[in-house]
C-alpha cells in the first residue's frame, strides 16, 4: 500500500444507514457523494477558503469508478485525494477510498475524475487560473507524513 503514501490530503467520512443498499453495503451511486465531499474538502484546503465555501467555478466532465471491497455501515471511511495532472482548462483528479477493519487499511475503490475549470457566469470553460495550478502543485510537492 505504499502508493498511499502519494496521498497529501484525506478526510473522513462517517458511514450512514442511509447509505447502505439492500445488500446492506454502500450502494454504489454513494460514492459519488463520497468523492464530492472529499474533492470539496481538498480545494478548499488548498486554496485556503472557508470550510462553507462552494466559490471554486468547475464542473465534472468524467468519474470512474473501481469497486475493490464493499464498505459496511460502522466502517472507518477514509478518503484520499490529490491532483495528478493538470491540463489548459481541466484536471485529473484520483482518489482512493479506505476502509479500516481491526486497524487493516483495505482499499474499498479507486477513482478518477476528470474536473473542467468553468465560469458559470460566461457558461463556459476557462483557462485554471495560474493561482490554482502554483498552490496545488505546492501543496502536491510536499512529502507525505504517512
Amino acid at each position: 500500500m505504499h502508493e498511499l503514501n502519494l496521498f497529501n490530503h484525506r478526510i473522513k467520512i462517517k458511514v450512514r444507514f442511509s447509505d447502505l443498499d439492500a445488500m446492506h453495503h454502500v450502494n454504489n451511486a454513494i460514492y459519488l457523494s463520497y468523492l464530492e465531499e472529499a474533492r470539496i474538502a481538498y480545494f478548499n484546503d488548498v486554496l485556503n477558503l472557508s470550510k462553507s465555501s462552494l466559490d471554486f467555478g468547475a464542473v465534472i466532465a468524467r468519474i470512474e469508478i473501481n469497486y475493490l471491497n464493499p464498505i459496511l455501515l460502522g466502517d472507518d471511511l477514509e478518503v484520499l485525494t490529490r491532483v495528478v495532472k493538470f491540463g489548459n482548462k481541466s484536471s485529473d483528479i484520483e482518489n482512493v477510498l479506505i476502509v479500516h477493519r481491526e486497524n487493516n487499511p483495505i482499499v474499498a475503490a479507486k477513482a478518477s475524475t476528470k474536473l473542467v475549470s468553468y465560469d458559470y457566469k460566461k457558461g463556459e470553460s476557462v483557462a485554471i487560473p495560474l493561482s490554482v495550478k502554483k498552490a496545488v502543485e505546492n501543496f502536491e510537492s510536499r512529502k507525505s507524513h504517512d
